[in-house]
């Protein structure tokens, strides 16, 4: 498959997924002098849908610059991109979900597994890539690969504790995962390409 094709329909996956997630808002049906408080209820779900607005945007970050790195793509890697479309497609989902039944625990382990599914997708892939040099224009050094692993480890661990947390303080959960983002758009702006060597000992 012709790697440009690959990346349209990835861009195009990721602009479906983040355009549905403003689908939990809707305009309240509500006589004039009770708006304010109808606007005032849906501010879960106004919240919910910026989180998952920059998460979607975040992961498209990520496949943009991973196609910096990719020179040609086979099987394998297009159906670990596939899987990694799944999970993101799947995001409105358990965003609806959250927004409908804010600091409840299940939309809360549902919208947490999917982010989960998510990142460790994108971790085979980044293996993938480290053990198939053909497809990439530069080497994938070990150095690079130890950095990215421990990102991959933090955040999967801050998603299950959020899930945990989802049981007793599920606001805690809407923090860590508001914090989680916050981090990695940080770290992102300090990384031009992070998966070449070296890239992320500057990060």
């Amino acid at each position: 498959m012709n790697k440009q094709r690959l990346e349209a329909f990835s861009d195009g996956v990721f602009a479906i997924a983040i355009t549905l997630l403003i689908l939990t808002i809707h305009v309240p049906e509500v006589s004039p002098d009770a708006l304010g408080r109808a606007l005032l209820q849906q501010l879960p779900q106004v919240a919910t849908y910026v989180l998952s607005f920059f998460v979607v945007a975040l992961y498209w970050l990520a496949h943009h610059r991973m196609s910096h790195v990719v020179k040609q793509v086979d099987g394998t890697f297009v159906w670990l991109n596939m899987l990694w479309l799944l999970f993101v497609s799947v995001l409105p989902f358990p965003a609806a979900l959250l927004a409908r039944y804010p600091l409840q625990v299940i939309p809360i382990a549902v919208y947490g597994f999917d982010l989960i599914l998510v990142n460790v997708t994108g971790l085979l892939i980044t293996l993938y890539l480290k053990f198939h040099r053909t497809l990439t224009h530069a080497p994938i050094g070990a150095h690079g690969l130890r950095s990215v692993i421990p990102a991959y480890i933090w955040t999967n661990g801050l998603y299950l504790l959020a899930i945990a947390l989802g049981w007793v303080l599920p606001w805690a959960s809407y923090v860590i995962f508001a914090g989680v983002l916050v981090a990695v758009a940080v770290r992102y702006s300090k990384i031009l390409y992070p998966f070449h060597e070296g890239a992320l000992s500057h990060g």
